[in-house]
């Protein structure tokens, strides 16, 4: 109760604490509604001053190195993002500051690993950008993403320093320079063994060509040779065969006589008898011939004349398979006694 306009202790103390109610309420509520425009999306800079990076190959050499970088970020889910960070005493600046310390030291952990994870010269890191900037967007955005409930819209590495005028740096410099040079050389010295090497493999090539040759040609002559041969025993054994049929000694039934078919290559030939005839045969896709009867049969033997074999004559349209062909029917069917092995053969 107040007396002439003064108010009593406790009616001032219960107006002061409204007062800081209400105030509280209208912090709580200004820095819940800078928070929640996050979700239009914010863009954060960050920069990790020089640490020391070691290059896989020499781990002695500490090269220092700086990084500079972007991240940008929003908040898709309100209460999600406020139950995760307890808003109550956060601002916009605030936030980022925590934001911006993860992300700097996920990123440092990332450049400095990169080296020995994925066999990334330093001294190459500053044109490794691109490289690295994916290696910290696969590794930074679920942390930050789990860490402060907001979306990752990307995480790009915009500058990597490299302090050249560190001794690190020119130590390393120094003996990478001389092992490019020494991997120059043996490169160099390898290309010429790799010519002398390819003309050595070039002339063994040709000799086993020119041998290859001379055995075939050693070989054709052999065959000619022989069949030479085996044509004057045949025409020798057929002689025989017809001195025995005129003699007596030797019976061969007749075959009835049946007219020649149009385009077979006349009559078929009469038993016991070498018939004239003169055909040339398709092998391996090649005319060969024109064949007598003798050198049809050794074709025959030697597996080249089969039934599906095509032949052509005088008076033959066009070629056709042996086996439709009546003159030669014989051939298939054993008219003709087998040739006996030739002695050594």
């Amino acid at each position: 109760m107040s007396f002439f306009g003064f108010s009593s202790k406790k009616e001032v103390a219960e107006k002061e604490r409204l007062a800081r109610e209400a105030e509280k309420q209208r912090v709580l509520q200004g820095q819940q509604s800078n928070l929640s425009n996050l979700a239009k999306g914010s863009q954060v800079p960050f920069t990790i001053q020089f640490f020391d990076v070691f290059d896989p190959r020499f781990e002695n050499f500490a090269v220092p190195v700086a990084v500079s970088g972007m991240i940008v970020y929003a908040v898709d889910d309100i209460a999600r993002f406020n139950s995760i960070n307890k808003t109550q005493n956060m601002n916009d600046g605030v936030f980022q500051q925590k934001l911006k310390g993860q992300v700097t030291k996920y990123v440092k952990s990332v450049v400095t690993n990169a080296p020995m994870d994925n066999q990334i010269q330093v001294l190459q890191l500053e044109r490794k950008i691109v490289e690295i900037s994916e290696l910290v967007q696969q590794y930074v955005t679920p942390k930050i993403e789990s860490l402060f409930g907001v979306n990752v819209r990307s995480i790009d590495i915009i500058e990597i320093r490299v302090n050249h005028d560190s001794r690190g740096y020119r130590e390393l410099k120094a003996i990478t320079s001389d092992l490019e040079r020494d991997s120059l050389q043996r490169r160099q010295e390898m290309s010429l063994g790799g010519q002398e090497e390819m003309q050595r493999m070039q002339l063994e090539h040709q000799r086993e060509s020119m041998r290859i040759q001379r055995e075939e040609l050693q070989r054709a002559s052999r065959l000619q040779t022989e069949t030479n041969f085996l044509g004057a025993h045949q025409a020798d054994l057929n002689a025989n065969v017809q001195i025995a049929q005129a003699q007596g000694r030797m019976f061969a039934p007749q075959m009835p006589q049946t007219p020649p078919m149009p385009g077979m290559g006349g009559m078929p030939p009469m038993p016991g008898s070498v018939p004239q005839v003169s055909y040339t045969v398709g092998i391996n896709g090649q005319p060969y011939g024109p064949c007598d009867w003798n050198q049809l049969q050794q074709l025959v033997q030697q597996g080249q004349l089969t039934h599906d074999t095509i032949v052509w004559t005088q008076g033959m349209s066009q070629w056709q398979k042996a086996g439709e062909v009546q003159e030669l029917t014989p051939l298939f069917q054993g008219s003709v006694p087998q040739m006996p092995p030739m002695p050594g053969l």
